[in-house]
């Protein structure tokens, strides 16, 4: 699906005639239908007001070209507070603002899988997979990742009974590992990517880059995004492919003594 006919989904949703967008947008209506028609495409910055509009995130309008549902590309890597400084300073003026959110994640396992153990944080084994629980405001949304070589599936759903869910966890003996905390603000930038900009307690500053627009297959997307991090002047070295859980649950083992460094 592309961001026409995601225009015109969310459009229909609302109830609203090409011409009752274009006045609220302040174009013709010609325009709006230039856009469902996939002739032309709307700025940034009417992405962004579209998003207001028609009740949906900006990444909804951005879903388009090849097929990804259910996939995540996206590079973490660690950097310096001066270096998130810098990033904050040149997003904000080459990049559209999407939000400052405080977010808390808190990651189970299940008592018959090892998603993280002993053995894994002494090897220092990649995790390949994370089920968690993360509150986003007044919402809270039940997410499970599993990863191969440059993308995850992942798969999520907003839940209205947290507590529920953690009753029916402890009667599945699912535990919890860990807890997240950390303040993100997101950008998109070259209308295609969300970076997000974390400070993450405990652990520090984080840049994380994330496909939203796929036009290509996955591999070449993710060419294209090493040379984004390339051109942002990140260090490739310092790529985290562990994740803010397996680092905190590393400090937790060495604090309480049961690894040996």
């Amino acid at each position: 699906m592309n961001i026409g006919n995601q225009i015109a989904c969310f459009r229909k949703r609302k109830q609203l005639t090409q011409q009752e967008l274009a006045e609220k947008l302040f174009v013709s209506d010609k325009t709006v239908s230039s856009w469902e028609q996939n002739r032309t495409e709307p700025s940034l910055e009417l992405i962004v007001k579209l998003s207001e509009i028609l009740s949906c995130r900006i990444s909804d309008l951005l879903y388009i070209g090849v097929e990804k549902n259910n996939i995540e590309t996206e590079i973490k890597i660690k950097i310096t507070e001066e270096e998130y400084t810098d990033l904050e300073k040149f997003m904000k003026e080459n990049a559209i603002f999407k939000e400052e959110s405080r977010q808390l994640d808190t990651y189970y396992q299940p008592s018959n899988r090892n998603f993280v153990n002993k053995e894994k944080i002494e090897t220092k084994q990649k995790i390949s997979e994370w089920l968690r629980i993360g509150e986003r405001g007044n919402k809270s949304i039940l997410n499970y990742k599993k990863w191969y070589d440059v993308h995850c599936d992942e798969y999520e759903v907003e839940i209205d009974d947290t507590e529920s869910l953690k009753k029916i966890f402890k009667a599945l003996e699912i535990e919890k590992l860990i807890t997240v905390n950390k303040t993100r603000i997101t950008y998109f930038y070259l209308n295609k990517y969300e970076v997000a900009l974390d400070y993450v307690k405990n652990l520090g500053y984080f840049i994380e880059i994330e496909i939203k627009k796929y036009t290509k297959e996955i591999k070449k997307e993710y060419d294209d995004l090493i040379k984004v991090i390339k051109n942002l002047n990140l260090n490739l070295n310092a790529i985290d492919k562990r994740g803010y859980p397996y680092h905190l649950i590393e400090k937790q083992f060495k604090k309480n003594h049961l690894l040996q460094f």
